[in-house]
């Protein structure tokens, strides 16, 4: 009888050992990534002023008053031009870097590395030096504007400018990422393919919509769904760049989730943005999962 509820006790054992294993990660992702989205809405239903000790229950009072605000609107239409400029050209960029550097044996790793830096980088600190670059006065554009005999520009403090500026920046951050992904999909490509396409005579364009394009689309969903969760998050960059301006022209919502947050103290109505942008990224992420019957696996 005692040998086998000691056999039941080590079969027992046996199946839970493997939950005990998951059990740190589980408890991590719980606790750094479940509690705080959970605790947000929770939040985004109180009226509550960071520091101060009352909080009032409002349920859904901060998102009346965040649907009804102009800026709200205004911010979400920045963000959406934003999103759509970074990610397709940091996707062909990235893109392009790629097929030349795979074209190219000699010299690949450093070519990668060299394109790569920019995401290796602090972007606060890349951005401080790109202001630096577009400063009104003492930018490095301008003295070259100058130096063709044209007017200077104040990239960061015009309409037009400024949020072209900092769509440039975040494509120069950005394409590096996506073509490290590209690399890595193009080098499982197999070669035999192109070769047997070049022999029945295809050219290189007909080779990259036949055989390149197909079988790059797993790679190309993945750095699709990375390049807009980036895009979404991006907060650095225009901080340091224009820090909205001029006059909102390029506010993102993670900036003004900050500002609504970190300057005027107001943590409910915060809260309230941060839930929105939360399902914003769920929903175009859940959005691009669906396009996967489009994707070839080999």
């Amino acid at each position: 009888m005692v040998p086998t509820a000691r056999r039941r006790m080590r079969r027992a054992g046996r199946r839970l050992y493997p939950y005990l294993l998951i059990l740190p990660f589980f408890a991590f992702v719980g606790l750094f990534v479940f509690w705080p989205v959970a605790y947000s809405v929770f939040l985004s239903t109180m009226e509550w002023k960071l520091g101060y000790a009352t909080r009032e229950f409002v349920l859904l009072d901060n998102y009346a008053k965040l649907l009804s605000s102009r800026e709200f609107w205004d911010t979400t239409a920045n963000t959406a031009v934003y999103t759509v400029f970074v990610v397709v050209f940091s996707i062909a960029f990235g893109l392009l870097l790629s097929l030349a550097i795979s074209r190219r044996e000699r010299f690949a790793s450093m070519w990668q590395a060299v394109f790569f830096l920019p995401v290796a980088a602090t972007m606060a600190a890349m951005a401080v030096v790109w202001r630096y670059i577009f400063d009104t006065n003492l930018g490095t554009l301008n003295v070259w504007l100058q130096a063709l005999h044209l007017p200077r520009v104040d990239w960061l403090n015009q309409t037009g400018t400024a949020m072209g500026a900092v769509v440039f920046v975040s494509i120069w951050s950005n394409a590096g990422y996506a073509m490290v992904y590209f690399v890595a999909g193009l080098s499982a490509i197999p070669r035999d393919l192109h070769e047997a396409a070049q022999i029945d005579g295809a050219g290189p364009v007909r080779r990259f919509a036949g055989i390149t394009w197909p079988l790059l689309s797993p790679t190309t969903l993945f750095v699709l769904i990375i390049m807009v969760v980036r895009a979404l998050g991006s907060f650095d960059t225009i901080k340091v760049l224009t820090n909205g301006g001029p006059v909102g022209g390029t506010r993102v919502l993670s900036l003004l989730l900050y500002q609504e947050a970190f300057q005027f103290f107001d943590t409910g109505y915060a809260s309230g943005v941060a839930v929105v942008l939360f399902v914003i990224v769920l929903a175009l992420a859940l959005l691009q999962m669906r396009v996967e019957k489009w994707v070839h696996y080999q």
